[in-house]
């Protein structure tokens, strides 16, 4: 398999430090902690309804239930007003409310130490464990996790940014009325993409749900969709996104000037029932689509589908189409805490490319391990693996033990180079050009420095190691595009140009 030029893009969380002042907890713990910025301190004892119940089994078996002692409410600011009759409160400047991990920072804000619900009119910021929100018309209530706010925009989680109205936040989760998502590296004041619609449900680290919704590039509307479902468990190698449906333009001699996308559509709750679309149009190749439902089980995932695929053991970019086609992929199995794992897959369909059609089936096992540190900023990875395929056109076999390492080092923070070496020892043939491997033994290396903080230059050989030719010289610019990354490579060797965008934010 040829080593082709990658970019890898790896997205910084957002930082929510959230640094919440200390405060003595009082004995009765149902009460409130008020203090001005001079350090004055006005507790306020909470009343609750007594009453003596009958006794049953229910009862009596959920009195053996720990209950943790309610969280009080600290609150300071500049100037406070605080009756004790009614337990009506106000604070103007500078004001802090603390609540466990629950903050609120604003200019005024008034409320009831009684009932614990408090209220800004104008611009606040909300926080907690994961939400870091700049809001107005915000109400919040002391006495359980729950916030509503008139407006709201910002992240509800380090990867999801939300902007809309009619918002609330309960028990981790959050509801928009009308509102917007996007990723990170798209925020803007009209993001690169995005997702609108009505009632938007959010539940962090698991899935959205929205109605009425809409993709949108830009002030560019690409296409609606009635109710639509998305993933945000990334550690799941899901593509959570409806925004994967964005159609990335790309460039090479063979296919000519093109669009591709795709998008993981679950159908089911927990989402290990789903659909995956993908689809390419080139000027020169035409129309290439692909559709294929997965399932994921405990003893790996099978997929069973559709499509138009493109070469990727060669850079010679043919096509094939695969259809019908079964294919498993095994769960990565590693060996204890060492680092060594194994993984592969396995696949039947038919394969037509041109006037060559039959059957193909075929698996591939590979054992590696998490890369092992050297030295500073230098890291080594070795692989070995096995692949055979038999084909019934010609009734071809061909057999492939493979080995390789790569070994890669940072030299500062703007200059790093990567060594390889592969070799495949081959045996048999394929009749089909789509999956030729060209240059079965091969050594390389690439050199990357970064020119401005947009813009890095990287230069790639590759060595044939049986006629000792020159496979690879390929000059490549890369450019930062907010929320895209753009590569434009030329192939020396070839006398080719190749042109790609990759999103920042998402799994292509």
């Amino acid at each position: 398999m040829n080593k082709r030029l990658t970019v890898a893009v790896l997205s910084a969380l957002l930082p929510l430090s959230l640094q919440i002042s200390a405060q003595d907890v009082p004995a009765d713990k149902s009460s409130i902690t008020i203090k001005n910025h001079r350090e004055d301190v006005l507790p306020v004892a909470r009343t609750t309804a007594g009453g003596v119940q009958a006794v049953n089994l229910d009862e009596a078996s959920a009195a053996h239930d720990v209950v943790l002692p309610q969280q009080p409410v600290h609150m300071t600011a500049d100037k406070l007003l605080v009756r004790g009759n009614d337990g009506f409160v106000a604070g103007r400047g500078n004001v802090d409310v603390m609540r466990g991990m629950d903050e609120i920072h604003a200019n005024t804000i008034e409320g009831n130490t009684k009932s614990q619900v408090y209220h800004t009119s104008g611009k606040a910021v909300y926080l907690d464990s994961t939400m870091a929100l700049e809001t107005t018309g915000l109400t919040y209530s002391g006495t359980g996790p729950a916030a509503s706010m008139d407006t709201v925009q910002g992240f509800i989680d380090p990867t999801t940014y939300i902007r809309g109205t009619g918002a609330e936040m309960y028990d981790g989760s959050g509801y928009v009325r009308h509102g917007l998502i996007t990723t990170p590296h798209a925020v803007a004041k009209t993001p690169d993409y995005y997702i609108t619609g009505d009632d938007i449900h959010i539940y962090p680290g698991e899935k959205f749900t929205a109605e009425n919704t809409k993709l949108w590039f830009k002030n560019i509307c690409l296409f609606t969709y009635g109710h639509y479902e998305g993933r945000l468990d990334k550690d799941r190698n899901q593509k959570p996104w409806i925004f994967s449906l964005l159609p990335r333009p790309t460039y090479n001699n063979d296919n000519g000037i093109g669009l591709r996308g795709d998008a993981r559509f679950p159908m089911n709750r927990n989402g290990d029932l789903y659909m995956d679309v993908n689809y390419a149009v080139y000027s020169k190749e035409g129309f290439k689509p692909g559709l294929k439902v997965g399932k994921r089980t405990p003893v790996g995932t099978f997929t069973f589908g559709y499509s138009k695929e493109e070469s990727t053991d060669n850079d010679d970019h043919i096509w094939a189409t695969r259809w019908p086609e079964l294919r498993y992929y095994m769960p990565r199995i590693y060996a204890g805490n060492s680092g060594i794992y194994i993984d592969g897959s396995a696949s039947w369909g038919r394969w037509a490319e041109g006037d060559r059609e039959g059957t193909h089936k075929g698996f591939r096992t590979e054992l590696t391990h998490n890369p092992i540190h050297l030295w500073s900023k230098a890291n080594l990875r070795f692989f070995a693996g096995y692949r055979k395929d038999l084909y019934s056109y010609r009734d071809a076999v061909r057999k492939d033990p493979y080995w390789g390492v790569v070994l890669n080092q940072g030299i500062n923070s703007r200059l790093w180079t990567s060594f390889w070496y592969k070799k495949h020892n081959l045996s048999g043939y394929t009749p089909y050009r789509f999956d030729t491997i060209d240059h079965p033994r091969q050594k390389g290396f690439s050199v990357g420095y970064v020119l401005t903080p947009l813009d890095t230059i990287m230069f790639t050989f590759n060595k044939n190691l049986d006629n000792g030719n020159i496979d690879d010289r390929n000059f490549t610019w890369v450019r930062d595009l907010h929320s895209f990354i753009a590569t434009v490579t030329y192939k020396q060797v070839d006398k080719e140009w190749e042109v790609q965008l990759i999103s920042k934010d998402l799994d292509f």
